[in-house]
């Protein structure tokens, strides 16, 4: 029998902008009641950015409050497995200091815990970014000490593929399956098992391209622009000035379909839906999928969907599930703890190893 519904706050903490719903979700599925998105301008710090956000998250939970959890993004918080993990002070100082990275997704947990203290309910944190479950033939590359590593957009994928799961009527644990997310960066998983056994790194390591990353591109281009401009001018070039960006000009996927009677936009747009065709495919390599499927904000890019999808119809069927279900992976991660039915791990069991990738 399955657990009542519940009210859940979810946080959502981007580059430029703070995602806030509260939803209801249980056995029947997740509604929103109130959503709001504030824009910010960047901040220099994740401290000064904190400070800026919290009184517009406190305002929004005062008035849209009782809920019975809160739900948090997951930051930078290095390889861990994936799942529902308690929000605690260990997992707040991890954020705030960043040792793997310095994002605003990293201010999510800081600003769970508040609001869990101030109203009495848990919070949690679900399938962070770092969620790392490559099988370990997956993480050997050419190059020794270089081992591949997955950094992906684990929330909407792993969401996304509990979805057509349910739709190949065959439970998410035993499902086959290869998706792509196509958004700010391009992630492609294979799921076995329920665990996403090999990935790219879609935020700077290889991949198809995206609208403003470069993805896989050929090793001697990095050494000798690395070598030419210094480290992070690199960095900075192959991870935000790439892409649709530095091939077009722009990083608006909807520019681009706008302007496909351009010869050259168009051959960008059939590079980009080989690359990601080609990618699924050789991850299907690891196991035959019972699907293949397309999610994210760039799945309703019509153009390349189509050429995608063409590409991969004679392997196995394709899914589109076009848009970002962040909110509503949250506030599902943080029912099946609040309700029982997973059991949520704490940061420091995975860090201090009680708990194996």
């Amino acid at each position: 029998m399955y657990p009542e519904a519940v009210k859940v706050f979810a946080i959502n903490p981007g580059s430029t902008s703070t995602k806030l719903a509260l939803l209801t979700v249980g056995p029947e599925g997740v509604r929103t009641v109130h959503e709001d998105v504030v824009r910010h301008a960047p901040a220099p710090g994740l401290t000064e950015d904190l400070d800026r956000r919290r009184g517009h998250v406190h305002a929004r939970a005062e008035a849209w409050q009782p809920f019975e959890a809160v739900a948090a993004r997951g930051g930078l918080v290095g390889p861990v497995p994936a799942g529902v993990y308690e929000v605690d002070p260990a997992m707040v100082e991890l954020c705030l200091k960043a040792p793997h990275g310095a994002h605003p997704a990293n201010l999510a947990a800081p600003l769970a815990l508040e609001l869990a203290r101030r109203y009495g309910v848990p919070a949690y944190v679900v399938d962070p970014p770092t969620v790392d479950e490559l099988d370990e033939v997956s993480r050997v590359s050419g190059a020794p000490g270089i081992p591949r590593r997955s950094r992906v957009h684990a929330l909407n994928l792993r969401y996304t593929a509990r979805k057509v799961a349910e739709r190949l009527g065959v439970a998410f644990e035993s499902a086959a399956l290869v998706g792509a997310h196509l958004g700010g960066g391009t992630s492609v998983v294979r799921f076995s098992g329920g665990r996403m056994v090999d990935t790219n790194d879609a935020l700077l390591g290889e991949g198809p391209f995206s609208p403003n990353r470069a993805g896989t591109v050929p090793i001697y281009g990095v050494i000798e622009k690395t070598a030419r401009d210094g480290r992070q001018a690199a960095r900075n070039f192959f991870g935000r000035e790439a892409g649709f960006k530095g091939l077009l000009g722009t990083d608006d996927l909807r520019q681009v379909e706008a302007r496909l009677d351009d010869p050259r936009v168009r051959l960008t747009a059939d590079a980009y839906a080989l690359q990601v065709a080609k990618y699924m495919l050789g991850l299907a390599a690891g196991q035959r999928p019972q699907a293949f499927f397309l999610t994210g904000a760039g799945a309703r890019f019509g153009y390349a969907v189509r050429a995608i999808e063409q590409r991969l119809a004679w392997a196995a069927p394709v899914h589109v599930l076009a848009g970002e279900f962040e909110m509503q992976a949250l506030a599902e991660g943080a029912w099946r703890a609040a309700s029982g039915l997973e059991t949520p791990r704490r940061i420091g069991e995975v860090i201090h190893g009680s708990v194996g990738l």
